[in-house]
């Protein structure tokens, strides 16, 4: 053979092994499957980590327009796009989740934060969909194009229908349901109603703060952000 001939079987050779490499990278795994819209978002609204198809958590669930999804940075890198079959919908990490690095960090356990949209805030029963979708499933990592899609909204912002039947959600007397890493010192005041929070309903929530006249809370501090439902 000529080089040019044994060149060009190199060159086969190694496509044939890519293309090998890219039909296994999917992984299998089960993870457990949480959800967060606007209301329980940290701080409240569309505003995401990593914006990398979309300026603020959005999208539709298929293979070109995903969902955003929030996750631990040290379990997959932002991008990554993962399949839930139990939804027929494709996500992207777009987005920190304080819970999924603890998990992964401590239990070396999978949990995403899938979004459920919609990015203005809305009323409570958002919790009652959250609630009813989250549990322990199977999810697939680097997911090829080509699987069946549902592009159905998790949560409709305008009717405030779930996509799946949910049950009224009342907050717990003072149990915390979701916490959130403040990025800036700020008093409690002030983070209140960052959070969308009376005073006392903050204060209530966290009562190992100092919430002192005029004491700001330093940056990185995690503080709870609401109730079981939200509240």
């Amino acid at each position: 053979f000529s080089q040019l001939h044994r060149d060009m079987i190199v060159g086969q050779t190694l496509v044939l092994l890519f293309g090998a490499l890219l039909a296994v990278a999917e992984v299998n795994v089960t993870s457990y499957v949480t959800f967060y819209g606007a209301n329980d978002n940290c701080p409240p609204g569309g505003a995401i980590a990593y914006p990398i198809l979309h300026p603020q958590a959005g999208g539709v669930g298929t293979y070109r327009n995903p969902i955003t999804f929030a996750g631990a940075k040290n379990c997959m890198k932002p991008g990554t796009k993962i399949y839930v079959p139990f939804l027929h919908k494709y996500f992207i990490m777009e987005d920190s989740c304080e819970e999924c690095v603890h998990t992964w960090k401590h239990h070396h356990k999978y949990h995403v934060d899938l979004w459920v949209g919609p990015d203005t805030i809305s009323p409570t029963n958002i919790i009652a969909c959250e609630d009813a979708l989250t549990r322990h499933a199977e999810i697939v990592i680097d997911a090829p194009p080509g699987l069946s899609v549902n592009i159905t909204e998790l949560y409709n912002g305008t009717t405030h229908q779930c996509i799946v039947p949910t049950t009224p959600c009342h907050d717990h007397g003072n149990t915390c349901g979701n916490e959130c890493e403040i990025p800036k010192a700020a008093t409690c005041p002030q983070l209140a109603k960052q959070l969308l929070l009376t005073l006392k309903r903050f204060e209530e929530l966290n009562p190992t703060l100092d919430c002192s006249p005029g004491h700001k809370i330093p940056a990185g501090t995690s503080v709870c952000m609401g109730g079981t439902c939200g509240g």
